[in-house]
């Protein structure tokens, strides 16, 4: 009876990745799909990480989407992103809230309610992107990261709305463009950022080597300032003469 119940959930799950796979390659394509997972293992396997670096003037969006009703947005207010943090489905470790409102960081958020739903992040300086390494960006750019939408309320250009909220707050403080990145086989990411009018500048990413993370960068990112660097060890960084 046990190896029954195993064999049908097996073959359930095998039927669900059959189905979910099927699904991408009609969207993607299937040289995107074949892309992405090379991508995989060369993460898994290579410790290499390669990000596509997205840069969007300020200001030049042609309007607010429309929102659901009742859906608000607003500069989370710190007590509502530490409580936020309590949430496992919001996907913010309460350490992670507590070193980013530190750095004087902060969020916009989409609200049901009371309740949050969607944020965006925001930093003047530099922030942690994963492991040892940090990402900064110079000024007059500002830097956008972990953004998120409960999967309930996505496809609904929440993100669009909330990303176009920040633009005002950053123009009436000097700011002219956002610069964030996402993984260059993360294909709905790279639609969204398109479709906002975030363009790609270059390429930056890193790789293991002997225990250590090794920055890289494309060229054209050197002019922006934008660089993954360890704190550690700030003389890592590399710039290929490419790009």
């Amino acid at each position: 009876m046990l190896l029954a119940l195993r064999i049908q959930r097996d073959t359930h799950q095998i039927v669900m990745k059959l189905e979910n796979l099927r699904a991408e390659i009609k969207r993607w394509g299937w040289m995107r799909v074949l892309f992405k997972h090379l991508m995989c293992y060369l993460r898994k396997y290579a410790g290499l990480h390669i990000y596509r670096v997205n840069k969007r003037p300020l200001g030049r969006h042609p309007g607010t989407p429309d929102l659901p009703n009742g859906i608000t947005l607003a500069i989370a207010p710190p007590e509502k992103l530490v409580a936020a943090a309590a949430d496992p489905e919001l996907h913010m470790e309460p350490s992670f809230v507590r070193a980013a409102l530190a750095r004087g960081d902060f969020a916009f958020g989409a609200f049901d309610g009371d309740h949050l739903i969607a944020y965006v992040w925001r930093t003047f300086t530099a922030a942690p992107h994963e492991e040892v390494l940090w990402v900064r960006v110079d000024r007059p750019c500002h830097y956008a990261y972990n953004a998120f939408t409960l999967p309930p309320y996505r496809g609904k250009r929440i993100h669009v709305a909330l990303s176009l909220q920040c633009d005002k707050y950053f123009m009436e403080r000097g700011y002219t463009a956002e610069v964030g990145f996402s993984e260059i086989s993360n294909y709905p990411s790279i639609a969204a950022a398109e479709f906002l009018g975030r363009r790609r500048v270059g390429f930056a990413g890193y790789v293991k080597i002997a225990g250590r993370r090794v920055p890289f960068r494309t060229l054209g990112l050197k002019k922006l300032g934008f660089e993954f660097f360890d704190p550690d060890h700030p003389s890592a960084l590399v710039s290929p003469r490419t790009g």
